[in-house]
């Protein structure tokens, strides 16, 4: 049986963000908001980014986004082909709103704050892949194979909005008042998530797209039939000796060492 090999020092990647401030910090009272269901034309042309931005602050609208896929895919489609990739600041803040958009809108914003709760408060993982994986998807997500695609689509998607921000930063800087701290934590995720499927898809027999290789992870964290190990994990997409550059740009803007 093939084994997959990942991130053997994935517990270093977030230490370094202890002082950072808290992932999705959400509105106590957001219970009680009772917001127009979202469409498109909400966060087209002036002050749309910053509406996104609130809105996405609103367990209530995200809520609303999240039941209504088709308005999800207008906005990221609607961001994509106007900001992407950061032409300047308002182009940088639209990568963070669509990678926003799509962890909030499949779970993936609960697996980030799983996988740094998890490894601050259990720093001796031994790096088995099943059960790190394990230890960060969302309960209400890990059985259900429709939801589980959808979480690790929506980090992968995610993953190309930070490329693209962090690809950008040497020739535009960031945006005065982006919590890069924030993005740093979230970018290092998707990419470890991103590192994940890349290298399940090479695993032998061969999987052809994300969709084979997300199979095969839902089917290991399940204890179904898959043809990839999890049981060793050897190398770090974060190796600090070999550092992947757009991110370490966001983990520099971020003032953070680059993990490893």
């Amino acid at each position: 049986m093939a084994r997959v090999r990942v991130a053997t020092l994935l517990i270093a990647a977030f230490l370094s963000f202890a002082g950072c401030s808290a992932l999705f910090e959400f509105n106590a009272f957001s219970s009680l908001d009772k917001p127009a269901a979202p469409k498109l034309s909400d966060y087209q042309g002036s002050g749309g980014l910053a509406k996104l931005q609130q809105d996405l602050s609103s367990a209530a609208v995200v809520a609303m986004l999240k039941a209504n896929p088709a308005t999800t895919q207008q906005i990221e489609g609607y961001l994509a082909a106007t900001y992407l990739p950061p032409a300047d600041a308002e182009g940088q803040t639209a990568a963070a709103l669509y990678a926003d958009l799509n962890l909030k809108t499949t779970s993936g914003d609960q697996l980030i704050n799983n996988a740094v709760t998890a490894v601050i408060s259990e720093p001796s993982w031994n790096g088995d892949i099943k059960s790190i994986l394990t230890s960060i998807i969302p309960s209400d997500v890990i059985h259900d194979k429709t939801a589980f695609e959808a979480m690790v689509g929506g980090l992968l998607a995610a993953d190309s909005a930070y490329m693209q921000l962090g690809t950008s930063i040497p020739s535009i800087g960031v945006p005065q008042g982006m919590n890069m701290g924030d993005v740093a934590q979230k970018a290092a995720v998707a990419y470890i998530v991103y590192t994940v499927v890349d290298q399940v898809k090479s695993q032998p027999p061969g999987f052809p797209d994300n969709a084979a290789a997300m199979d095969q992870l839902f089917f290991l964290v399940n204890d179904q039939p898959n043809t990839i190990g999890g049981d060793s994990i050897a190398s770090n997409p974060l190796d600090p000796n070999a550092p992947v550059g757009w991110l370490k740009n966001i983990f520099d803007a971020a003032s953070v060492p680059y993990p490893g």
